[in-house]
């Protein structure tokens, strides 16, 4: 990223304005006086870790914890973050002490705090591909799934921890930060080399603070006040996306908190005026059906990235989510799998996965308006007409219902056939937490195993990937 002197008094006007929204500006406030707290305290955490005075496990379980909560400023608990490390620890337990080595020499922030040379660059890049290189060893000599690795993730990480300990020097590699100051350029790098897009993107990054003269974290929140600002303005009618955009803050490298709107937004789409990153669920986010017609549109993409055909429930194809009608997505006529008469049921079900003209997953998504017996029966019948397969039954399900369903689960009819332990429980605000990131990396009908295992609510704390 090189800022043309057109490009930088543009960013100086965008910045003026931002100054302009006090609520956006003291919400930022706020964020940066957690973060001087919470950071004095995740530096001596890391010391103590690359000292050798705590283990690596130690390191995890206290970062699992804090992230959470305390250490919440930073946005570090998403799949580039916590769930990353925690995946780490439990998926290379057999290269523990190589793994605690690595991390050790990864973690450190390359020389020269105050201003790096190009030597220093160097260093980093090296750190991260040292790091990246022992994971993609650990995929190919120890077999080791990559979906439990993703050395893709290692910027973010490395970007988050370098940056505790020199904050103006590494920016942190959010996405959603990225995401804006690749706007102009108008170029596609989803296919370019994670660590090379970490060091162009901190480039342009402290090129614009410099040219703005701003402190770090103030170039990135006005990114994200800047990002939120567009997505509200560039489709005022679409209240499906506006709710989208609100629902789909997510922790890790995706994205990191955004402010309240500003009184020309609220003007404009009737928003509520704060937007809590910690409290924020799907439920809040819009009306009942929105949401429903979001994640059948989420679930449609993700079938299709991993290779499958999908099926809507046909009284939903002309809906619209984030400009695309339902129907677009779907098959036109449901698949002839079997004569059954129950066929009229099994295609009313919210979204199937099909490999040619087999299922492999069903997807009921709960509502709060609808009898949850109804979903679950509809998938006790597919599983009946198929008890040869493998089928992955799945409910998709807000945290407030989940003893509803558990309750209807334990039903003697589901205990009678031993139906329940196929039903799959997914977690509808993490499941939409970690759209991005899943429909990034999922890439066979392999993954709904491992997304049912991480979506599981009572699973919410630890990095697996699918439930």
């Amino acid at each position: 990223m090189v800022w043309s002197n057109e490009q930088v008094e543009q960013w100086q006007l965008r910045y003026q304005e931002y100054l302009k929204d006090a609520a956006s500006v003291a919400y930022f406030r706020d964020i940066d006086q957690q973060r001087e707290h919470v950071r004095q305290e995740m530096l001596q955490w890391l010391n103590a870790f690359l000292d050798g005075n705590v283990t690596l496990k130690e390191f995890n379980t206290l970062f699992q914890k804090k992230t959470h909560n305390e250490w919440s400023a930073f946005s570090l608990r998403g799949m580039s973050g916590g769930l990353f490390l925690n995946k780490l620890v439990k998926h290379v337990l057999n290269e523990e002490l190589p793994l605690t080595h690595q991390l050790r020499s990864a973690l450190r922030v390359p020389l020269d705090t105050v201003a790096p040379t190009t030597k220093d660059l160097w260093n980093g890049r090296e750190h991260m591909q040292k790091f990246t290189q022992f994971l993609e060893e650990l995929i190919t000599f120890q077999h080791v799934p990559r979906f439990h690795l993703q050395p893709a993730r290692v910027p973010f990480f490395l970007s988050a921890w370098w940056h505790m300990q020199a904050i103006e020097q590494w920016p942190i590699f959010y996405m959603s930060v990225r995401r804006v100051l690749l706007i102009e350029e108008q170029v596609d790098k989803s296919s370019q080399d994670p660590i090379e897009a970490y060091f162009e993107f901190r480039q342009g990054f402290i090129a614009l603070v410099q040219a703005l003269d701003i402190s770090v974290w103030e170039l990135e929140h006005l990114c994200t006040w800047h990002g939120q600002q567009n997505s509200n303005v560039s489709n005022p009618g679409n209240t499906n996306r506006i709710a989208c955009d609100n629902l789909s803050i997510q922790a890790g490298s995706s994205q990191i908190a955004l402010p309240p709107e500003s009184s020309q937004a609220r003007a404009n789409h009737g928003q509520h005026p704060l937007v809590k990153r910690e409290s924020m669920s799907l439920q809040k986010g819009c009306q009942d059906l929105s949401r429903h017609t979001y994640l059948q549109w989420l679930l449609a993409k993700l079938g299709h990235k991993v290779g499958c055909r999908v099926w809507i429930r046909a009284a939903d194809h002309g809906k619209e989510w984030n400009n695309e009608r339902l129907g677009m997505l779907s098959l036109p006529c449901f698949p002839a799998i079997t004569d059954s008469a129950f066929m009229q049921i099994i295609e009313r079900i919210d979204v199937l996965w099909l490999l040619k003209d087999e299922v492999v997953a069903a997807y009921e998504i709960e509502q709060a308006h609808t009898d949850v017996s109804a979903g679950l029966l509809r998938l006790y019948d597919l599983n009946a007409l198929f008890p040869e397969r493998d089928l992955y039954l799945c409910i998709v399900i807000p945290q407030d219902r989940l003893e509803k369903v558990q309750f209807e689960l334990s039903r003697p009819v589901f205990q009678r056939h031993g139906t329940q332990q196929h039903y799959e429980l997914i977690s509808e605000e993490l499941l939409v937490q970690h759209s991005e990131h899943i429909l990034r990396w999922a890439s066979s009908p392999s993954v709904i195993k491992s997304l049912v295992s991480f979506l599981a609510p009572e699973n919410e704390h630890l990095p697996n990937l699918c439930s």
